[in-house]
């Protein structure tokens, strides 16, 4: 039998794609594994590694039992909650910083010497 996945991608995080960084994230789908198959169904693949230019992280998400499985979806929730929240304010600085910008030639003509 072929595994199935909920999900299986590996995204580069750079606009240019010959730059490193990038995100792999694997949930293998179990749903259709015989409930006689414990040890293929308990410990499937999951995997969430994270790498910028030069250093590589990864996760460790357990499902093994009741306990692990609540650890691992709080921490899923706080990744996905803090890295919106990091977006968001990278966007307000980024939208900062374009505005001024965009101010400093006019800046830079009003007090230029004639």
């Amino acid at each position: 039998m072929s595994k199935k996945y909920h999900m299986q991608e590996r995204t580069f995080l750079n606009t240019k794609p010959d730059m490193r960084a990038y995100i792999l994230a694997v949930v293998e789908d179990t749903r259709e594994i015989d409930q006689a198959l414990e040890e293929e169904w308990r410990w499937s693949h999951i995997e969430l590694r994270m790498a910028d230019c030069i250093d590589e992280i990864s996760f460790e998400f357990d499902l093994s039992d009741r306990y692990e499985r609540q650890n691992s979806l709080y921490k899923a929730r706080k990744l996905a909650e803090v890295l919106i929240a990091f977006r968001d304010a990278l966007e307000i600085e980024a939208n900062d910083i374009d505005s001024r910008e965009a101010v400093i030639p006019l800046l830079r003509a009003m007090t230029a010497v004639h």
